[in-house]
């Protein structure tokens, strides 16, 4: 376990953009709210998968909708809160950490947003190495694990819930949501025990970004 602060959140959004091959939405806007966070309420720890217990209950929040929307309409910051209160009361119990659906952008940054909000500690473990366009394309996904339930929040305090078995049904209904909330949402999916996401999830990739950080790069 280390911690991580700003100038760690610099380099990892940094090397994300890298990794995320220009997916995951934009990355200056991750990093600003996530050093915000950070400032406000501390450094997050970082926990390798080796370090995660098998029943371990974690999950991913994360940005859905167009990059370029989200430039204009960025989180306010209270849907994360408002969602991980929504999954508490679904699941009936809180979860023990988050992690990154995917290595890009803003998506690499909301976990350390919402592990430094609630006091959650991130996993150093993702979907897919990289980013990737819809929720059935993790890796994840395509070990049988489920993506729901998935909840979408926005800036106005709305909160949507679904609750299907196929991960293309899971894609095409948050999108449509996600298009009546403005074309970009906040959510949370992809909640799993670390025994699975240890199997079925790609390891080490936080640290990855990190350490690929282009030098001089404009977004450090």
């Amino acid at each position: 376990m280390r911690q991580i602060g700003v100038e760690e959140l610099r380099d990892i959004a940094t090397g994300a953009a890298l990794m995320g091959a220009g997916g995951g939405g934009n990355p200056e806007v991750g990093k600003l709210m996530a050093i915000a966070a950070v400032r406000e309420h501390g450094p997050v720890s970082l926990l390798d998968p080796s370090e995660v217990p098998d029943d371990f209950l974690v999950t991913s929040p994360s940005g859905i909708g167009a990059p370029a929307v989200g430039l204009e309409k960025f989180p306010n910051g209270s849907e994360f809160e408002l969602m991980m209160n929504k999954l508490r009361e679904i699941l009936g119990r809180d979860v023990d950490a988050v992690f990154p659906i995917e290595a890009g952008g803003i998506n690499s940054m909301i976990p350390f947003i919402v592990g430094a909000k609630l006091g959650l500690p991130v996993v150093d473990a993702d979907g897919m190495g990289r980013a990737f366009p819809e929720l059935q394309m993790s890796t994840l996904a395509l070990a049988g694990h489920r993506i729901c339930p998935l909840i979408l929040a926005d800036e106005k305090g709305n909160l949507v819930q679904i609750d299907v078995d196929s991960p293309h049904d899971a894609e095409k209904f948050a999108r449509a949501v996600t298009v009546e909330m403005g074309a970009t949402s906040q959510s949370v999916s992809d909640t799993t025990t670390g025994d699975a996401l240890r199997n079925d999830g790609v390891l080490g990739i936080i640290t990855k970004c990190q350490k690929n950080r282009p030098f001089n790069s404009p977004f450090g």
